[in-house]
């Protein structure tokens, strides 16, 4: 008899080398989801009573523990895990600390000795220490944390790196022998349970019920797709996480009375929802004490003042900005010096320079930390879509006028228009709280001299002005760009690459001129990694990685000129190579606009004859 088997990953390239492995088992027949902590409870309250043995690692496991009388095994941390991981950071410049639960901070504290390597050490019993912890670590100048997933993923939402502890081969086969061991004393899993079945499921309202602390016990359908969520993942969530908005609406729904129905309105998924939360008497309450349901403000769905930007979910910080070289510290300096201020700033800088990057690390420094961040491509709208979100309507207020807004980024400022460029610099001097930020990827100098910019507008910049450097003037970063690249690949594919060869960082990488600078890095290095099948990048590795970008362009190259029709005049070729991107596209204007490097107003321009707009 095959023994069932549901193994949740904490981490994408965890369930790869799970499923590799497990096909070598021949009594195993395993199932394999995603997810971490809160989140993999729905699954495994889900699954009840449908496998014999849960698995999965790290407080995931602990937390399911607690939650199921079916048995699970832990698939451990081994020192060769990390042993893999402290070689990868072992001779980085910036400050590492470890934060984890006692067996890996033991594990950690014996493989480090062996190296004759100092670490500073964080233990903790519960995943809700962590973020203390972190506290700690970076108050004494950590710069990259290692752990589980919950240290990696909670340092990254305060801004930081973190290096995921991965495990390798050895240990989920050590997790599997101890399926097998488990499954000859027990082999019979509890009865189904669903939670609140017959709430109305597939109801067009958005239904919740939600307890005192704000987690969620059930979602429908419509209530998960209006918060922009699936429903397996949302419930376990909190409110609170979602938007830190939440706590303020239950909070002034406990001051009401039990009969009292409070209202509230707010932006999710660009669409405006109306929320109802009703808190029940107490001989009413089950496990549950607010019911919220959910309305989507039919009138205002197609405003276009919500068109295409984002609204930033994670903050980066200055810690997140990786590179120890004088022209990036400087950089960094500049710009921590301006987020102190409220003034307007210009960000220039090659593309792929790490332009957003700077612009969320100011945010996240400045006092407007708490608000929104939003940024907005302003080559994808037209000029009445950009005087719309930022300035509004008679219908709506702008971005510009909204006292939860803090920080706006204008991504490629060219694209806005003389004429509203001169509205904003008004509103900048007369009108708004809210700071804003532009990007360009040429210096504020040469944008002066172009006669899309106005210059009165560029000259309210002049003293607070953040050139990026290129990639190419600071070499000696890319080992530093790369640990964080490759970390971020393993714990997505499962690999435990460790680094790179010095002939490959030395001869090759630092020899490079990189006029796609970071991104352009990332794409070179991700490459490189699918080649490579042991520890480290060498040179083989590396020369098969260049070659499958090398055909990567050259096919993409190819089919683009292989269905164009390159006779007849100019403007006939333009025209069929813009038909053509558009169509690629679905025939998303503004998806085509971007992909050509123009506002959409100048492609509709262009096409409004052939499509008889």
């Amino acid at each position: 008899m095959q023994i069932k088997v549901l193994a949740i990953a904490p981490y994408p390239g965890l369930k790869g080398l799970i499923e590799n492995i497990a096909k070598e088992e021949p009594r195993i027949k395993i199932d394999i989801e995603v997810a971490d902590l809160h989140n993999a409870l729905p699954i495994v309250h889900a699954a009840k009573g449908k496998y014999d043995v849960i698995l999965s690692r790290g407080g995931t496991s602990t937390l399911i523990k607690s939650q199921v009388t079916t048995p699970v095994v832990d698939i451990p941390v081994s020192g060769y895990d990390i042993l893999r991981v402290l070689t990868l950071v072992k001779n980085s410049n910036s400050k590492v600390a470890i934060i984890g639960f006692p067996n890996i901070c033991r594990g950690v504290a014996e493989v480090s000795s062996l190296l004759d390597y100092e670490i500073p050490i964080y233990s903790v019993d519960r995943a809700d220490d962590v973020p203390e912890a972190l506290q700690k670590a970076f108050e004494k100048d950590a710069q990259i944390v290692l752990g589980d997933v919950v240290t990696v993923n909670t340092a990254e939402q305060m801004g930081y790196n973190g290096i995921l502890i991965t495990s390798g081969r050895e240990s989920v086969l050590e997790a599997l022998e101890e399926v097998k061991r488990i499954y000859e004393f027990v082999w019979k899993a509890q009865e189904s349970e669903h939670l609140f079945e017959h709430i109305l499921e597939h109801h067009r309202t958005g239904v919740m019920a939600v307890n005192e602390s704000g987690g969620i016990l059930y979602a429908n359908e419509a209530a998960a797709s209006l918060l922009g969520y699936n429903s397996a993942v949302i419930r376990g969530m909190n409110l609170a996480g979602i938007d830190p908005i939440w706590s303020r609406y239950l909070e002034e729904a406990d001051k009401g009375t039990t009969s009292d129905v409070n209202k509230q309105t707010k932006w999710f998924q660009k669409r405006q929802v109306s929320i109802e939360i009703i808190v029940p008497s107490k001989q009413n309450r089950l496990s549950y004490h607010y019911f919220i349901y959910l309305y989507p403000s039919e009138n205002q769905l197609n405003s276009t003042a919500t068109y295409n930007f984002q609204i930033t979910d994670r903050i980066a910080t200055f810690a997140q900005v990786m590179g120890s070289s004088s022209v990036i510290m400087q950089a960094i300096k500049r710009a921590k010096a301006m987020a102190q201020t409220r003034n307007p700033i210009w960000i220039s800088g090659e593309e792929g320079s790490g332009k957003q990057l700077f612009c969320q690390a100011i945010h996240s420094a400045s006092e407007s930390a708490g608000d929104a961040l939003y940024i907005i491509p302003c080559e994808q709208l037209s000029e009445e879509e950009q005087e719309a979100v930022l300035l509004g309507t008679n219908d709506y207020p702008g971005l510009l006028f909204k006292e939860s807004v803090g920080t706006i980024c204008l991504e490629n400022i060219q694209h806005i228009s003389q004429r509203l460029q001169r509205k904003l610099l008004s509103t900048m001097t007369t009108g708004t709280n809210v700071r804003l930020i532009v990007t360009t990827s040429h210096p504020i100098k040469l944008m002066l001299k172009k006669e899309e910019m106005e210059p009165s507008f560029v000259l309210a910049f002049m003293d607070m002005y953040i050139s990026l450097p290129p990639l190419r003037e600071r070499l000696e970063d890319i080992d530093e760009i790369a640990r964080v690249l490759i970390a971020n690949y393993n714990s997505r594919h499962g690999k435990q690459i460790v680094g790179i060869r010095q002939e490959v960082l030395e001869d090759d990488l630092m020899h490079k001129l990189w006029p796609g600078n970071i991104h352009q890095l990332r794409i070179v290095l991700e490459s490189m990694l699918a080649c490579t099948n042991g520890h480290y990048i060498g040179l083989s590795e590396a020369k098969e990685g260049w070659q499958k970008v090398k055909e990567s362009l050259q096919n993409e190259a190819t089919s683009q000129l292989a269905t164009i029709n390159l006779s007849g005049s100019w403007d006939e070729i333009e025209q069929r190579i813009l038909l053509e991107i558009l169509e690629k596209e679905g025939m998303n204007q503004s998806k085509a606009a971007k992909r050509l490097g123009i506002n959409r107003s100048t492609l509709w321009r262009k096409l409004k004859d052939v499509l008889q707009i």
